[in-house]
């Protein structure tokens, strides 16, 4: 079943890249990029205020060609001259050529099979770009409600969210009957501690996403790294270890109002749930490393969680004797 959503081919509506970025997916350097710019000026890139040249994904889509041209031996100072349409043609006609990206997928083994939700990943130009990197695309919708993962076998869920929004904990919880032990790593640029707290309790990977757009190739480098729960146990442990009760707000207020009364213990049983709290998610966030390292670090983040449950039943009930309200 297909759930690709179809999209337009005009890749002007598309964040602009910068000279790194591009360097980057191309396979080239910086200063090779900027030489072609300055003797042949064979994109049409625009500048930042800070006079920085950027890059569209038109402009991407030329240079690769371009690229693939010159590492064929053709010259570079005829091909500066040469349309789109020219350069397409003259790469299709190379022997041995490059599979086109839209053939990727099914000519060459996939790593990971990938559901992507989001303004740009789920473009044409973004599910190519992770095509380019071996991945498969399974299904590709641009927001969260849009998705729809019934008889669809993904690896991972890549979500792309420029915001944070402060239910999208609660939303992949309502998934997770759908995601089942997929992975699900999330791409943000803005978020509140908070939230940022509770998708990472909840056992979700996050990933600030850079200001120049998103680099297929950095991407790539990190969805590689993030591998599938190692057992069954493992998974059906962690599940066992419920979030925490208290968000860090929650434990600072309690802490505070053990400043108002005789009694320290409030204080004392917040800032060790602070401390338990911060120790799985640290825990949690090493787990990417050696297999036998994510299996160590995994275990010591379910036996925090563990350790957490009686203080948080006691905490609770000494919020209810001292009259402590949470906000």
């Amino acid at each position: 079943m297909d759930h690709v959503t179809p999209q337009p081919d005009d890749l002007t509506d598309l964040p602009l890249l910068r000279p790194g970025a591009v360097a980057r997916q191309l396979g080239m350097s910086v200063e090779t990029l900027r030489a072609w710019e300055h003797r042949y000026g064979i994109t049409s890139s625009q500048h930042s205020g800070g006079g920085q040249r950027l890059y569209s994904q038109d402009d991407l889509q030329r240079l690769g060609w371009i690229k693939r041209l010159v590492d064929a031996g053709h010259r570079i100072g005829k091909l500066a001259a040469l349309s789109p349409q020219e350069l397409e043609s003259l790469t299709q006609s190379l022997p041995g050529r490059e599979t086109p990206a839209s053939d990727l997928g099914a000519a060459m083994p996939a790593s990971k099979r990938l559901a992507v939700v989001g303004p740009w990943i789920s473009t044409k130009a973004g599910r190519e770009a992770l095509v380019r990197q071996h991945f498969t695309i399974t299904a590709a919708v641009e927001s969260l409600d849009q998705l729809d993962l019934r008889g669809v076998e993904s690896d991972m869920l890549v979500l792309e969210s420029a915001v944070l929004e402060s239910d999208l904990d609660l939303r992949l919880n309502d998934l997770r009957h759908a995601l089942a032990q997929v992975p699900v790593l999330i791409l943000y640029r803005f978020g509140s501690a908070e939230v940022v707290a509770r998708l990472e309790q909840a056992g979700h990977r996050l990933l600030r996403k850079p200001m120049d757009g998103l680099d297929a190739d950095w991407l790539g480098n990190h969805i590689q790294r993030i591998e599938q729960p190692a057992t069954a146990t493992s998974s059906e442990d962690e599940a066992s270890v419920p979030p925490p009760r208290f968000s860090e707000s929650d434990l600072a207020h309690i802490s505070e109002a053990s400043d108002r009364m005789q009694c320290e213990c409030p204080r004392h049983l917040a800032e060790l749930l602070t401390a338990l709290a911060g120790f799985e998610r640290y825990s949690r966030q090493c787990e990417d490393e050696s297999t036998e390292e994510a299996a160590l670090h995994r275990s010591l983040c379910i036996a925090a969680g563990r350790a957490r449950l009686p203080l948080e039943e006691a905490l609770q009930r000494l919020t209810q004797v001292k009259g402590i309200t949470l906000p």
